[in-house]
């Protein structure tokens, strides 16, 4: 057996490929969560701070006259509503419905958030295609 060059760059190249390939991470990319009860100025700072904090959370935009957060999330993160609930929860408010834009896959009418663990019941949708898609949804 002979060692050639050519074949052990191909191999390396190869390799280095493979190792270029990120994970697939969360994609949530922006989240309007309506909040019951957020509705002082103290409260809106304290729970905007909280979320803050959260592992992938850019920027946090509350507005108390609407009872709104306004989440914009960082590319690659590993974001889920669920830890999001719960963090609202644990400031003594209610989390209702939200409207989410997020990277996923439709599995038949299932919506499924890449890397999330997350899914939607969307409805019938006609597309063919498997490729991840941006989308819009609101979530109760």
């Amino acid at each position: 057996m002979t060692f050639s060059w050519t074949s052990w760059l191909r191999g390396m190249a190869l390799a280095g490929l493979l190792l270029a390939v990120a994970p697939v991470h969360a994609e949530y990319l922006r989240i309007q969560l309506r909040v019951y009860g957020l509705d002082c100025e103290l409260c809106a700072r304290g729970v905007s701070a909280y979320i803050q904090r959260m592992a992938g959370v850019k920027s946090v935009d509350v507005s108390l006259k609407k009872g709104l957060l306004e989440i914009v999330l960082t590319p690659g993160n590993t974001f889920k509503i669920s830890d999001l609930r719960k963090r609202i929860r644990e400031n003594g408010f209610r989390p209702m419905e939200a409207t989410v834009t997020a990277i996923g896959e439709f599995n038949g009418s299932r919506f499924d958030v890449l890397g999330s663990d997350e899914s939607y019941e969307l409805g019938r949708h006609d597309t063919k295609t498997k490729a991840p898609m941006e989308l819009t949804f609101d979530v109760h």
